[in-house]
Parts: C-alpha cells; structure tokens; sequence
C-alpha cells in the first residue's frame, strides 16, 4: 500500500508505556509522508495500540475495535499491544488487515506499506524475546514533557497478573542511549522527563542499575526535572530514596510505589515480594527524606481470597499509611494466571462495596494531603491554557495546578503560591 498523505488516526488504550509506543508510531507515521489525524473521522486508517490489564480494559479494547471497523471511511484497521497479544484468534471483522502483538509496533508502518489485501498477522512469543526494540526512544507528548522506556516486560510472577504473558521476560535500554536521549530532550527545552518501563526500577543494563542511572542523570547538567512513573516496593532501596530526596530540584517528589493490598496474607496469595510492615516502613523513610513527598499506589478491590475480615484489617492498614491517592481496580481474573485456581470469588456486590469504602478513604486522604500545602510555595510546570484567563501545569509533587492570569506561561517553571483546593487540583497564584 502506498502510504503518501494518507490519513491515519491512532487510538491508544492502556498505560503510560503505551502512550509511548503510540507516540513513536505516530513519529514513524510523519517519518514516512503520511498524515496523523487527531480525529478517526478524518482517517482511511486506523492504528489500535490495546490493552488487556482489567476486564474493563479488554472489553474498552473491544469496543473501540468493534466500533471504528463499522466507520465508512475507514478501509483498513491495524491492532497492536497487550490485547492483541493476548486473545490472537479474536478478529473477524475484514477491515482488520494486520494484526501485530507487543512486538513489531516500530514495524508497523513497514507492515501497512507490504498490505496488499490478505492479513498480516505477525505475534511472536514474546517469552522468548532478549531484544529491547524501541532504540529511538525518547518522544515528546506535550510541549513541556518528553518520555523515555528504559525498560520493558517483567520476572515476577504475581498470581493476578496477565503481563509477563503479553511483555515478556525484562529488558532494558542501554543506558548510554537514555542519557544521550535525555540531552537531547533538554536541547529541545524539555522541562520534564519521565522515566517508564512496564517494571521501571528493575532496570538493568548489564550490572548498570537503576540507581547508576539516577545517579548519572543527577550529573546532566540544564534546567529540567525527572519524574519516575512507577516503582515497585522490593526494588528500591534508602540508596534511591535519598539521591531522589536530597536532589530536589532534579528529581520530582512524586513516588508512586504499587502496593495491591494491604493485608499480609493477601499480599502472599498475590505472590507479592513484600509484607505491609515493609511497605509502611518505606512510606515513612520517603516522608522523613522528603516530608510533603507524595506518595501513590495502585490497589486491587475484592481479591478473590480476602475474606471480610481480611479487608477490614487493610483498611485499618491503609489508614495508617495516609497516601496522597490510590488508583483503584476492581479485580480481574485472567486465564493463565496462578489465580484463576481460586474458586471462593469475591461477589460482583460486595466487590463494589468494598470499592466504595476504599474511594471514600481515598478521598479523605486526598484531601488532607492537599491541605498541606495551603499557604506554600509549589514549582510548578505550566503545561497549557485550559480556558479562558486559567493556565494549568503540575507541581513537583505532581498534583495538578491552576493560575488565574493573562500571561502565557507554558511550557515555564514556576514558584506559586497554593491559595485553594478544587476537587482534584490546587489553586495558585
């Protein structure tokens, strides 16, 4: 297929990694004389980068297929990512000219230039993969914040998790490639660079770790910060917590470690590498390094072997730890994974439940940790005018921020004063 000025539209479903795939696709689509569109209204071609993590995102994945196949104008859909490589077989529609895992997403444009008609289906097992495949790798989402992968699938094994099977085994970029990336990233005046990976700490280039990197990234002399999307309890260390704490204006205060659950049991069943003692401990090293660092995690709603008891005990638990925010998810059970051998399921009713008392100690927390900052000065990144007279960015603790001023701040560092809390943001000045 001759691919010059045609209109191609991409929809990406998923996480951070995604959006970053996505985006190299999007660069590779302009590289080759073709035209990205904002809007599928406006494409023949469609690219769909899915997803497979929740129930919610395989049936969204579905959706989104299912309803840009039935558009007139476009005359060939290409689906990509987890979901893809997951459920292999599960594409009748005929618009669906090439089918592509988690692998080939930098081949894609080459796929749709050799499509003359008959499928293209290229899923390898990606178990066997050793190769990082993003050697081009940094991009730029925004005016002010650019993206590196550093690292890509997964060792461990947790009894829910679907991911090892889509991403494969780990493997990192090689370090000199990152710094040499982000240098370039500053030349461009990138602002903020976010480090992400699928298991972002354990990355590891040949006995080069995490730390190392940190440690060389600290080096990097310009004006901009890191932000690091994801960590992992078991892989950071005092070591990591206090070069990111003692070097501020670098590295943002933003650590968002997963947790899953706050009962020990359950963190067993789970196959977690870590006890909530351990997990609380590693909160309250982080607040005495750093004492309005915020602190996130992701947390995994009716497991299928909590009981009642076992969830009061975590809510008890969690109290404790006063997070600034928790992103919830209803659980998922997944073929394949060690926990679909559970049979006593949490019911649909009291999943719900249980999400709704966890939403409401989120909110609780949320709120007093924003309260924190009433009355104090913030760094904030100006990413964009939202609306008339309003300009919005995110602090280094990556809470949202908005400014009520005619002057054009984007893409600008600025100390602002926080004068209000509106819902999920602050109000500066």
């Amino acid at each position: 297929m001759n691919i010059l000025n045609k209109k191609i539209y991409v929809l990406t479903l998923g996480c951070r990694v995604n959006i970053f795939e996505s985006n190299q696709i999007i660069q590779d689509i302009k590289n080759n004389g073709a035209k990205f569109v904002k809007e599928v209204d406006r494409a023949s071609i469609a690219i769909i980068n899915t997803c497979c993590v929740t129930n919610k995102a395989v049936s969204k994945s579905r959706y989104f297929i299912n309803k840009i196949c039935k558009l007139k104008n476009i005359k060939l859909v290409c689906i990509c990512g987890c979901y893809s490589q997951y459920n292999q077989t599960n594409f009748s529609d005929k618009k669906i000219g090439i089918v592509i895992g988690t692998k080939y997403k930098t081949k894609i444009i080459d796929l749709i230039k050799q499509y003359r008609g008959t499928r293209i289906v290229k899923i390898d097992n990606v178990l066997k993969e050793k190769e990082f495949e993003f050697k081009n790798n940094s991009c730029e989402t925004i005016t002010t914040r650019g993206f590196i992968k550093i690292q890509d699938g997964c060792n461990f094994n947790c009894s829910y998790c679907i991911i090892p099977l889509v991403r494969g085994k780990q493997r990192s970029l090689e370090h000199k490639i990152i710094i040499s990336d982000i240098k370039n990233m500053i030349k461009n005046n990138m602002k903020e660079i976010v480090l992400t990976g699928v298991n972002t700490a354990g990355y590891n280039d040949d006995g080069y770790s995490f730390f190392d990197l940190l440690e060389d990234i600290n080096e990097i002399k310009g004006s901009f910060r890191i932000r690091i999307s994801s960590l992992e309890p078991f892989q950071i260390n005092k070591n990591i917590i206090d070069l990111i704490c003692n070097s501020k204006d670098r590295f943002c205060q933003f650590f968002h470690i997963c947790l899953q659950n706050a009962n020990d049991k359950i963190l067993k069943d789970m196959n977690r590498k870590y006890t909530f003692k351990q997990f609380d401990c590693l909160c309250k090293y982080i607040r005495l390094k750093s004492p309005l660092a915020s602190i996130t995690t992701d947390y995994i709603v009716g497991y299928p072997s909590e009981t009642i008891d076992n969830f009061n005990l975590s809510i008890k638990n969690l109290d404790k730890l006063k997070l600034s925010n928790m992103h919830l998810f209803p659980f998922s059970l997944h073929k394949g994974t060690k926990a679909e051998e559970i049979t006593n399921l949490v019911s649909e009713n009291e999943k719900k439940r249980r999400f709704g008392i966890l939403r409401s100690l989120n909110k609780k927390n949320n709120e007093k940790y924003f309260k924190k900052f009433i009355g104090k000065k913030v760094s904030v990144l100006f990413e964009k005018s939202n609306e008339k007279g309003i300009q919005q960015g995110h602090s280094q603790y990556f809470f949202s921020v908005k400014v009520k001023t005619k002057a054009i701040l984007t893409n600008k560092m600025i100390n602002t004063r926080i004068i209000d809390i509106n819902d999920t943001c602050l109000l500066g000045k």
